[in-house]
């Protein structure tokens, strides 16, 4: 089913001077755009409480405000899509003995996790119990039905254990759940609801003396839950027909029931931020780019890059006429730029080497190869030149409750957005030679 988007203004950027062009004012309307859209008002562009649609409204709203032009022949930016998520609905308890842990500092539901109530007995799993028949077998022989494994394993797994490891976590024994040690609490999206229970805890929190875990936690699994990427487009004045778009995804891990939630300043109101400075700058009439130029903000990126799956397979720039992709995604810091895809795509990392190298903006420009871990990948697989840009320095953070705006300053915004127009300009130029692949 085709889900209408009304836009509604709920929360607007002010227009701040827009015949500017200096650094100094990109710097200011990229760090706003970033702090808007990592603020509580979107619910960390989740699934629960409209979390991604409000985002998505906001988005619309803002590419409204910049004139860009809608594709749809209604007055619409939305590439609408279904998507399978589990959502956490309620805040979650969790305790071993009488300790009670934190959500979101001590230990975290894993994003599969379906909804566990009770009171259930611990079972300590390490190395020895692959590594001894005997220990093994007793497993076999007990009835895990209200017990929770813990599996207090080293992070590097002896020689020929990784695969066995693998196998026993896919619960073949019907045990109630499993405990996971994690050195850094990293939580993300999933498409699926596990069997079983899956907790993951902060490494130090739990010992063997603990017995019993006491969980209350509540998740539903939504098989068609409504999503949509966001587009809109800048009219070329010499090459009308032919693009470069410009994307980066905006949804995040949203939140854990009313309580827990994960702002995603760096991933990624960041790269949001920045796509929305260089829509400002080319919607200007004096910046008006020689080719079209679409911004597409993806949805669906964290749960395995469902949104630009869905464009791929629903092209709104048809392929032959996409001249380049710039993909923006965790730009908040401020030492390094890399570019993942560059070995395939050796003219654009040289281009922008040479304009870092003249402006200064960042320490170094960075090269890697493709990696299927932003809104690119599909592009570049179908033989379209495309790229991923990432910044990388003082921000940390990554996937959890710390990846604030206020711990994301941006501190080079003006000066990486100043390099990245530079870079689309070039890219216009008759001289630009694309690295193309047959389709």
């Amino acid at each position: 089913m085709k889900i209408k988007y009304i836009l509604i203004f709920i929360f607007c950027l002010p227009i701040l001077g827009f015949g500017q062009t200096n650094s100094d004012f990109y710097t200011a309307y990229i760090r706003q755009a970033k702090d808007t859209m990592s603020s509580p008002l979107f619910h960390g562009r989740g699934y629960l409480k409209d979390g991604q649609k409000l985002s998505a409204y906001h988005l619309a709203t803002e590419f409204v405000k910049l004139g860009l032009k809608n594709f749809n022949p209604a007055p619409s930016y939305y590439q609408s899509f279904e998507m399978p998520v589990n959502i956490f609905t309620q805040h979650p308890t969790l305790a071993f003995d009488q300790d009670f842990l934190t959500c979101g500092i001590d230990y975290l539901p894993h994003p599969s996790c379906p909804s566990i109530q009770g009171n259930f007995n611990l079972m300590w799993i390490d190395t020895s119990h692959f590594q001894d028949p005997k220990k093994f077998k007793s497993i076999s022989k007990k009835d895990l039905r209200t017990t929770f494994l813990v599996m207090d394993l080293p992070k590097t797994l002896p020689k020929g254990l990784k695969d066995v490891v693998a196998n026993f976590r896919t619960n073949p024994f019907n045990a109630a759940g499993f405990i996971e040690f994690e050195d850094n609490l990293i939580w993300g999206v999933s498409t699926e609801a596990s069997k079983h229970g899956i907790v993951q805890v902060k490494r130090g929190m739990l010992n063997r003396s603990h017995k019993e875990i006491r969980a209350a936690i509540a998740s539903v699994h939504m098989p068609n839950f409504p999503n949509a990427n966001v587009v809109g487009y800048i009219q070329g004045k010499t090459v009308k027909d032919t693009f470069i778009l410009v994307t980066s995804h905006y949804d995040h891990l949203g939140q854990i029931g009313p309580h827990i939630v994960f702002p995603g300043a760096n991933d990624n109101a960041s790269g949001v931020a920045t796509m929305l400075g260089l829509a400002h700058y080319f919607s200007q009439p004096e910046n008006q780019p020689d080719y079209s130029m679409a911004f597409i903000a993806f949805s669906g990126e964290e749960a395995g890059l469902l949104g630009s799956i869905h464009y791929v397979r629903n092209p709104i720039v048809p392929f032959p006429k996409t001249r380049f992709v710039l993909n923006l995604d965790i730009m908040g810091s401020e030492e390094a730029i890399t570019m993942v895809n560059a070995t395939e795509q050796s003219n654009a990392f040289n281009l922008l080497d040479s304009l870092n190298n003249k402006m200064g903006v960042v320490q170094k420009i960075k090269t890697r190869a493709q990696a299927a871990n932003s809104d690119h990948y599909y592009f570049a697989q179908l033989g379209i030149p495309a790229v991923f840009l990432y910044t990388e320095g003082s921000v940390k953070g990554y996937h959890s409750v710390f990846d604030t705006a206020e711990n994301t300053p941006m501190a080079k915004a003006g000066e990486i957005h100043s390099l990245l127009v530079q870079f689309l300009k070039s890219l216009q130029t008759p001289t630009w030679i694309a690295q193309r692949k047959g389709n």
